[in-house]
């Protein structure tokens, strides 16, 4: 099947990218210990509180044994480490993306991509870096999208199936075979480049679709993705 070539883009916008990656990382660094320290402070109370209610125990009953003692810091440490540790912070799978909000779903794809990317080949940084930007840019659009429309569904299909089968279809073939040409000439590493930067384009697509409010142009164009990827695998 002949090869669709994906828009060039400038290394400006590459470099823009990156920077814009490296934001939205440091902002997710962040939250992340932001999250810890709600959970350490809700442990810490928790602690407090089953000491305060063994103390007031011991002054109603006038003192606590030995055993018991023993028993009321056992617990305090148990739920103290317990929440300490639990729930820990959330990292999309495949089948959470599948079942994300509409409104989270942009957020839950970067980093789920994000998690990827050490199993990548580094040619497909660029088109990571773009794909992360344009998510960034799509995903306000999707908290006003209707989530049983046509456009909604497309967007699902896009960045719950298309984009995680194309990098688990990379990520299974053997590491040895990863720089041997296909079927159509191309490695399995310039097939996966090469569809990165195909859905760029569609991410872009899309949100410049919806801007427009453009929702049938939307709803057409995952028949583009069908032919390109299905029809691939089948020739494989």
């Amino acid at each position: 099947m002949a090869q669709v070539p994906a828009r060039r883009v400038s290394q400006e916008i590459i470099r823009a990218a990156r920077r814009q990656r490296a934001a939205r990382l440091y902002t997710a660094r962040k939250e992340r210990w932001a999250f810890r320290m709600r959970r350490l402070r809700r442990a810490f109370l928790a602690l407090a509180a089953i000491f305060v209610a063994a103390l007031a125990t011991a002054l109603v009953v006038g003192g606590l044994s030995f055993a018991t003692t023993t028993l009321v810091t056992l617990l305090g440490l148990g739920v103290f480490c317990l929440l300490a540790i639990y729930p820990s912070a959330p990292r999309p799978r495949t089948g959470d993306l599948q079942g994300a909000e509409l409104a989270e779903l942009a957020g839950s794809t970067e980093i789920w991509l994000e998690s990827k990317r050490r199993a990548l080949p580094n040619a497909a940084v660029d088109a990571i870096d773009m794909i992360g930007v344009r998510l960034e840019q799509l995903g306000p659009q999707l908290e006003t999208l209707e989530p049983s429309g046509p456009a909604a569904r497309e967007v699902r299909k896009l960045l719950s199936e298309h984009l995680p089968s194309l990098v688990e279809s990379y990520t299974r073939i053997p590491a040895s075979l990863r720089a041997k040409p296909g079927a159509g000439g191309l490695t399995p590493s310039e097939q996966l480049v090469d569809g990165l930067c195909v859905i760029s384009d569609e991410i872009e697509a899309m949100s410049e679709d919806l801007s427009r409010n453009d929702v049938d142009a939307l709803a057409t164009r995952g028949r583009f993705l069908e032919t390109k990827y299905v029809e691939a695998r089948e020739e494989r």
